[in-house]
């Protein structure tokens, strides 16, 4: 079985897994099998391509509580077409 047959068969199991978990729900599939996507790829040491995160630079020192000052924020991936 070649490895791209496999990971597609693994997310499948992963997405049908969370759909199930969900409640069964009507026209989410496409958030089931992008959220299935991400997971496999945690599990599988993949860097997953569209999720990216913003470089928070040096952290504050601990004397500077600063509530004004700028947070780190992650970055949201767009959405992809299909």
């Amino acid at each position: 079985m070649r490895q791209d047959d496999k990971a597609q068969r693994e997310i499948r199991r992963i997405a049908y897994s969370l759909w199930a978990e969900d409640g069964r729900p009507d026209g989410r599939d496409r958030e089931h099998w992008e959220r299935a996507k991400l997971i496999w790829s945690a599990r599988n040491n993949d860097a997953a391509p569209d999720v990216a995160i913003e470089n928070p630079g040096i952290p504050p020192e601990l004397t500077d509580q600063d509530e004004d000052a700028a947070r780190p924020s992650v970055a949201r991936a767009p959405r992809l077409k299909h």
